[in-house]
């Protein structure tokens, strides 16, 4: 009986070990994805992106015609969706030119070793997202939007090394905008009901097979 119980509870403390761990992973994809370490482990590649105090923050820069960061993981094998929060503010100022296109926030996920976009809103471009300081808004097949959330469906690139990079467009439009990027992240599918009864199935037939009655001990 001692024997039993000792099997049980090393059988069950790594069944918890191994769904924590899984649950575990999806809060290091993307590194440093609530930027509490500052923009640790992101590429500010153009213009102008700061630490924002815990948050990413994006500026018009009038030196270049985007303000970009961007990260480069590989989608968890388990993935299920990406998500991230945005605000956007435009307030009125800088030049204006009627025929400008307002200033706009994207982002696009891409193939890391060819730089594709894996996914986009229109044929003719790589972004996945836009948002211009207007309000109007352009999303992928497979998006979600609610509140300040994005949510993007990943599933079909698990185990993919891909590129994820924001970028807010600056233009003559009159307003200068900002964009505060905060809780970037990846979930994982969660161990669905079915794999627990296989687990369970497991642990009982090896109970049968180690306790079967006659057998010595």
């Amino acid at each position: 009986m001692r024997s039993m119980k000792w099997f049980l509870r090393v059988v069950f403390c790594l069944f918890a070990v191994l769904v924590a761990g899984a649950s575990a992973s999806a809060d290091l994809i993307p590194l440093n994805g609530d930027f509490s370490d500052g923009l640790s482990h992101w590429l500010v590649e153009f213009g102008d992106v700061t630490d924002g105090g815990g948050y990413a923050f994006f500026q018009e820069d009038p030196d270049s015609l985007s303000s970009t960061l961007s990260q480069e993981f590989t989608i968890p094998s388990a993935a299920l969706r990406l998500s991230f929060d945005l605000q956007m503010l435009g307030v009125p100022g800088g030049d204006s030119d009627p025929s400008a296109w307002p200033d706009a926030f994207t982002a696009s996920l891409l193939d890391a070793s060819t730089l594709d976009p894996l996914i986009s809103w229109d044929p003719f471009v790589t972004e996945f997202f836009l948002l211009e300081n207007t309000g109007a808004m352009e999303t992928s097949a497979g998006m979600t939007v609610i509140g300040d959330t994005v949510t993007l469906d990943v599933s079909s690139w698990a185990g993919q090394d891909v590129l994820l990079s924001f970028d807010l467009w600056a233009s003559d439009d009159g307003m200068t905008t900002t964009v505060n990027l905060d809780d970037v992240r990846v979930s994982v599918v969660p161990l669905p009901a079915g794999a627990l009864l296989g687990v369970l199935g497991l642990v009982s037939g090896l109970m049968g097979l180690h306790f079967r009655p006659g057998r010595a001990a």
